[in-house]
C-alpha cells in the first residue's frame, strides 16, 4: 500500500522524547519532513539529529506551546522553510502524577490544563491558518482512555483529555469543509521507560485485568497508528475517538 506520506511536512509537539520521539522517527522513516517541537530544546535537537542520520529531513524547534506568540512564530518559520504544513500531531503533555482531588493545588491544575488543552487549541488554530491556504491538512490530537473513564487521582489530566476530545470534534465539524480533518486518538495504557516502574506488582496486575489482550501497548504501536492516520489511506477519517487500548473495559464473559 502506498501511504503517500513522503514529502509531507509534519509538526510533532512534545517530539523530543517518549511517544513524541517515536512518532517523529516513524513519520521520518516514511519520508515525512518532520519538525520536532519541544519545550526542551536539547531533546528536540537529539531527535532531529537521529532523523538526519537516518537520511530524513526536518528541523528542531524549542517552543512553549502555551505561549501563542511562540507557536505563531514556529508555524511561520516552518512555512518559510518548507512552504506548507500538512500535519500537526498535538502530542505534548504536562507531567502526569497521581494527586487526590482535595490535595491538588490550583497551580498544578492550571498547568496541566494549559499545556494539554490550551496548548492543543493554540497549536491547532495556528497550524490551521496555514493549512487553509492550501485547502488541506490533518490535525491529530492525542487523548487518553481517561477522557471517557476518568481515573481517581488524575482529575486535571482526565479533564484536560476530555476537553481535547470535545475540541477535536468541534474543529473536525468546522474545518472539514475546508479540506482539514481533525482526528483524536484515545490510547489505553501504553508502556514506556517512564511509565514502566508504575506498572509493576499488584498495581500492574490490576491494570492488566481490564485489558482483554493481556498486555500494555507500546509507544511503537501508537506511532504506527499515527503513521496510518497521516497517510492517504486514512483520508476519509475525521473526528474520533480512534482507540488503541487492547480492548480495555470491553465486556468479558
Amino acid at each position: 500500500m502506498e501511504l503517500g506520506i513522503s514529502g509531507k511536512v509534519a509538526i510533532v509537539t512534545g517530539g523530543g522524547r517518549g511517544h513524541g520521539e517515536t512518532i517523529s522517527l516513524a513519520l521520518a522513516n516514511e519520508g515525512a519532513i518532520v519538525v520536532v517541537a519541544d519545550l526542551n530544546g536539547p531533546s528536540a535537537d537529539k531527535v532531529q539529529k537521529e532523523i538526519a542520520v537516518r537520511g530524513g529531513k526536518g528541523m528542531a524547534i524549542q517552543v512553549d506551546i502555551t505561549q501563542a506568540r511562540q507557536v505563531e512564530e514556529m508555524m511561520e518559520e516552518v512555512e518559510k522553510q518548507f512552504g506548507q504544513i500538512d500535519v500537526l500531531v498535538n502530542n505534548a503533555c504536562a507531567p502526569i502524577r497521581r494527586v487526590p482531588f482535595m490535595e491538588m493545588e490550583l497551580s498544578e491544575w492550571m498547568n496541566v490544563v494549559q499545556v494539554n488543552l490550551t496548548g492543543t487549541f493554540i497549536c491547532s488554530q495556528a497550524a490551521a491558518k496555514i493549512m487553509l491556504k492550501k485547502g488541506k491538512g490533518r490535525i491529530i490530537n492525542i487523548s487518553s482512555f481517561v477522557a471517557n473513564l476518568p481515573a481517581a487521582g488524575f482529575v486535571a489530566y482526565s479533564a484536560s483529555k476530555a476537553g481535547i476530545e470535545a475540541l477535536s470534534k468541534t474543529v473536525a465539524g468546522e474545518l472539514g469543509k475546508y479540506g482539514i480533518s481533525t482526528l483524536f486518538v484515545r490510547p489505553g495504557v501504553m508502556e514506556t521507560e517512564f511509565t514502566k516502574p508504575g506498572h509493576q506488582g499488584a498495581v500492574g496486575e490490576k491494570m492488566l485485568s481490564s485489558i482483554p489482550l493481556g498486555r500494555f501497548g507500546t509507544t511503537e504501536e501508537l506511532a504506527n497508528l499515527i503513521v496510518f492516520l497521516v497517510s492517504e489511506a486514512a483520508s476519509y477519517i475525521n473526528g474520533g475517538p480512534i482507540p488503541i487500548d487492547g480492548g480495555k473495559y470491553s465486556i468479558q464473559f
